[in-house]
């Protein structure tokens, strides 16, 4: 089964709630991507949401684009079955 991982930012905090009920929240993308792919998630079962609740702030599509980067980065360097680094 494919985990998804919805994200948001709450504040100027990252938030990604995974489809298996998990949840990370980071200040950094770099960290978020490390722990998403740490996860086994891959960039494209990731979604970016906003629903203006208060609080709640546009990823930008730079955001957006700089995180599927850097975890298709990570899955490059650590190729399923390897150990990543914590």
């Amino acid at each position: 089964m494919t985990i998804t991982a919805s994200i948001i930012l709450i504040k100027n905090e990252f938030v990604a709630t995974l489809s298996d009920g998990r949840r990370f929240e980071k200040t950094d993308l770099h960290e978020l991507a490390h722990a998403l792919t740490r996860a086994g998630i891959h960039a494209c079962n990731v979604q970016f949401e906003w629903n203006g609740s208060a609080g709640q702030r546009m990823i930008t599509a730079g955001q957006q684009v700089a995180m599927r980067a850097e975890m298709r980065r990570q899955e490059r360097d650590h190729p399923k079955g390897m150990a990543v680094a914590a």
